[in-house]
């Protein structure tokens, strides 16, 4: 037989081990799975809430630098516009001046083609008349000076025909140049209007430009606040989820202890030994549980749902379970003759974990079965319901009682 307080020493580490806070945030009782999958998704919603986050402020930079861009492009437009309607007024008044010197020349034109004719009038008079000479004098019905006179006055009139045609020849020069001046003027005025409206095109261009990205940006923009809308709902809707998840985990961990008094028995049998009643002397820690003397082959349950955080041998005691039932509580259940459930496995309320058996319990007397909370030993009998193996303080009272036929040793642990 092994010693009681190795299992005294044992236990106690191995609910410890599994009381954990690191132990229990990896392994807590209850739909841990489904927890953290609902964890691990809200983790990835919020990450991509922010990613996305992150690109709308972006794409709100983006948009501010190209409004910024779109009005420095509307004010160079307004300019070259301004500069467009400068040499367009500019043009008009060109085309004004040449219209008004064209209208001049025409008019000197008309007059040096009236001097002209005019001179040449005069020219026909003066050579039909000739020069004033014998036959002139002789014939004429004129003295001599005043024959004198009429030539000399008719050739300043000549003189001064000829004159003003040549002023209207010189005015007509100066015109022309004036006005090859203003249509040279013209064509590079044009010219300018020319590259301004280019420019103004250009700008016009490179504005559509930016407002067709400055959309683009603004429909990212609501597609990126519409994803975190949406981001926002599904993290709500799984937070809510979440919540109801934990406060369900919370009752399911609550419903231990809440169910004092009302959890079935683990065996059906008859309670050969109490709470706290020592037996001899080498199974002192038999005292921190019950004994149970159960029929052969009888099924062994889980007084209440939780998980197996211990499936073995464990010396001293044979095969033993202990199932962590959330907020500390675990149940001990030992001496089975076959283990059904695995370490790590959930189980149900009335779910059977194991088999009482004769061989089990061949040295030792029936099934052995603890409560505790934490690491300290609660007696068994006030949880299970009531009248599940008789009156509780008779139950730690009771002498132990013969095994029966078929079983070998004195199952009565000693006289108390």
């Amino acid at each position: 037989m092994i010693p009681a307080r190795f299992f005294a020493l044992f236990l106690p580490a191995l609910l410890l081990l599994h009381g954990l806070p690191a132990r229990a945030a990896q392994e807590p009782p209850g739909p841990r799975q489904p927890l953290e999958r609902y964890r691990t998704t809200i983790g990835r919603l919020q990450g991509e809430i922010r990613s996305h986050q992150e690109k709308i402020r972006q794409s709100g930079a983006r948009e501010v630098s190209l409004l910024g861009e779109i009005e420095a492009i509307d004010r160079k437009i307004a300019g070259e516009k301004k500069k467009i309607r400068t040499l367009q007024e500019r043009l008009q008044a060109q085309e004004r001046i040449l219209a008004e010197k064209t209208r001049v020349l025409d008019q000197v034109r008309g007059e040096e083609k009236k001097v002209r004719r005019h001179l040449q009038t005069r020219l026909r008079a003066f050579y039909l008349m000739g020069t004033t000479g014998f036959l002139n004098v002789a014939f004429s019905r004129r003295s001599l000076p005043e024959l004198v006179l009429f030539d000399d006055s008719f050739r300043r009139l000549l003189k001064h025909d000829q004159a003003i045609i040549d002023t209207y020849r010189a005015t007509i020069t100066r015109m022309h140049r004036a006005m090859e001046a203003q249509e040279l003027e013209k064509s590079v005025l044009k010219d300018f209007i020319g590259q301004a409206d280019a420019e103004k095109e250009q700008l016009a261009r490179s504005r559509r430009e930016k407002e067709e990205l400055l959309q683009r940006i603004r429909t990212k923009k609501g597609l990126y606040r519409l994803a975190i809308k949406e981001m926002k709902k599904a993290r709500t809707d799984l937070t809510r989820t979440l919540t109801t998840l934990r406060e369900k985990e919370k009752s399911r961990q609550r419903g231990f202890l809440l169910n004092r008094g009302r959890l079935m028995a683990p065996v059906q049998g008859r309670l050969v030994r109490g709470f706290g009643v020592h037996g001899k002397d080498t199974d002192k820690a038999m005292a921190n549980g019950i004994i149970i003397d159960a029929p052969d082959k009888a099924p062994v349950r889980a007084v209440y749902a939780g998980k197996v955080i211990f499936s073995g041998y464990m010396r001293g005691f044979g095969n033993m379970i202990i199932i962590d039932h959330g907020l500390q509580y675990y149940t001990i259940t030992a001496r089975l003759e076959k283990l059904l459930k695995k370490e790590g496995e959930r189980v149900d309320a009335g779910e059977v974990i194991g088999v009482a058996g004769d061989i089990a319990t061949l040295f030792e007397p029936g099934i052995y079965f603890e409560i505790r909370h934490g690491t300290k030993s609660l007696d068994p009998l006030p949880w299970l319901v009531p009248g599940a193996y008789g009156h509780a303080g008779a139950a730690k009272s009771a002498a132990p009682q013969p095994a029966g036929p078929g079983k070998q040793g004195d199952r009565n642990g000693g006289k108390h």
